[in-house]
């Protein structure tokens, strides 16, 4: 009779042995690993609100420009002869930058005067002749008229190409005249020559490693401003008005700032090798403009960072756009990752709709640590969460965050066994061990 009881509790714990083992296997390979081929991509709230990694947390690279300038080039048909500035000159307006060779235009000039006096002279004498063929055609016998008449067209017809000849070498004239008393040509402003072209090295296919392809440019005046560029991902982070920090990259000099103009209008060149990688395109990266507070310490060309996490900023609410906000009998909701890595539709508070940025402030029921999918058809309650992560090749994580290390020499930006919940942005170039890693600049802050 025992031994029969035994064996039964033996059984018991064989089956329950293999409810548990057949449990666990459904779990981890099921619902941990994320194996279901009904997904959803996600991404971080701290990235779509601008209040991550690649948000207001970050640094950007910036350069120092001016806000102003001026270009100028010389005739095309014309040679230079000398030039009186060079790259870093201060000038005024009114000083000379450089002058034409005008010698040939002198000898030119003497020749069109000579045909002109020549013309002038021929025209005299044709048209006196005009003249008495006219009084002779009044008194003329009948057998005259015809040969007169034809003198007189002749002559007449000499006259008006006369008249055109004369008058397109006067003009000539007038031009050429022009270019020699124009043989030196001025400063339009005043301000510091930025670059001058060495016509001696020119590429005869227009292609040039400087700021400007100018002949002269000059930085009208001493207004500065920072330019730094943004990917199309993370540019909706930014908008004018916003403040900034400008740091240097040499010291601990801080210059407050705001962006005053964002250029969707055109793109920048982009770096080969930046994609997104969701959909393995070209990420375009687009510039924007600071206006700073003070430019004291600050040189034109000068590398900086531009900081986004201000103390106004440090207060602000999260501002999530309206796209990934679902509403429902005045209620809001989003699809957000729950419990075992799946979607969940989660009500969240929010103030009233801010239509200058087209986003809602949200109050209640999100984090930027929060993870949500963009409400399409396709999305829906239970699906695996999948991230999708987007890269930013101009963002720079502030330090300590994010895997971010600051080494004696470089900032180096590795995502290698980032966590997904962190939202982490690869950026840079893949290395032979497929890590994503972008040497930047020196120590910020160095």
């Amino acid at each position: 009779m025992k031994k029969k009881r035994k064996g039964w509790i033996w059984i018991i714990v064989v089956v329950l042995l293999l409810a548990i083992a057949g449990g666990a296997y459904y779990y981890f390979f099921h619902i941990r690993s994320g194996n279901d081929t009904d997904a959803a991509y996600v991404q971080s709230v701290a990235e779509i609100t601008g209040m991550g990694s690649v948000g207001a947390n970050a640094l950007y690279r910036g350069i120092v420009e001016a806000k102003e300038v001026i270009e100028i080039n010389p005739q095309s048909d014309m040679r230079i002869q000398k030039c009186y500035v060079e790259a870093g000159s201060k000038v005024r307006e009114g000083d000379p930058l450089f002058s034409y060779d005008v010698d040939d235009l002198k000898l030119q000039h003497a020749q069109l005067l000579l045909d002109i006096t020549g013309l002038e002279n021929g025209l005299r004498t044709n048209r006196e002749e005009l003249e008495s063929l006219n009084k002779k055609l009044e008194r003329a016998k009948e057998s005259q008229i015809y040969e007169l008449k034809l003198n007189i067209q002749t002559l007449e017809l000499e006259i008006r190409k006369s008249e055109y000849d004369l008058k397109d070498k006067q003009q000539k004239a007038e031009d050429m005249q022009a270019l020699i008393d124009a043989g030196t040509v001025f400063s339009p402003v005043t301000g510091t020559v930025r670059s001058v072209r060495d016509e001696s090295q020119s590429d005869p296919f227009g292609f040039s490693d400087s700021q400007s392809n100018a002949y002269i440019s000059i930085v009208a005046g001493t207004d500065y401003c920072v330019k730094g560029t943004v990917s199309e991902q993370t540019i909706r982070t930014l908008f004018e008005g916003m403040p900034v920090l400008v740091r240097s990259r040499v010291d601990d000099s801080v210059y407050p700032g705001t962006i005053y103009k964002i250029n969707t209008d055109s793109t920048e060149n982009s770096q080969p090798g930046y994609y997104d990688m969701g959909s393995g395109d070209s990420a375009s990266k687009y510039a924007f403009y600071v206006e700073l507070e003070s430019i004291e310490g600050l040189m034109i060309g000068q590398h900086v960072f531009i900081d986004l996490n201000t103390a106004e900023q440090d207060d602000a609410r999260m501002m999530l756009p309206a796209a990934f906000v679902m509403q429902e009998n005045e209620r809001f909701y989003v699809w957000a990752v729950g419990a075992n890595n799946r979607i969940e539709k989660r009500e969240i508070e929010v103030d009233a709709y801010d239509e200058a940025t087209e986003c809602y402030p949200v109050v209640g029921g999100l984090t930027v640590k929060d993870r949500i999918a963009f409400p399409d058809d396709t999305v829906r309650a239970g699906m695996l969460a999948t991230e999708a992560n987007y890269l930013d090749p101009d963002a720079v994580p502030m330090p300590g965050e994010f895997g971010t290390n600051f080494g004696e020499d470089d900032i180096i930006i590795d995502s290698v066994d980032m966590p997904a919940e962190d939202g982490f942005n690869m950026i840079g170039d893949p290395s032979e061990d497929g890590a994503w890693t972008e040497p930047v600049s020196p120590e910020f802050g160095g």
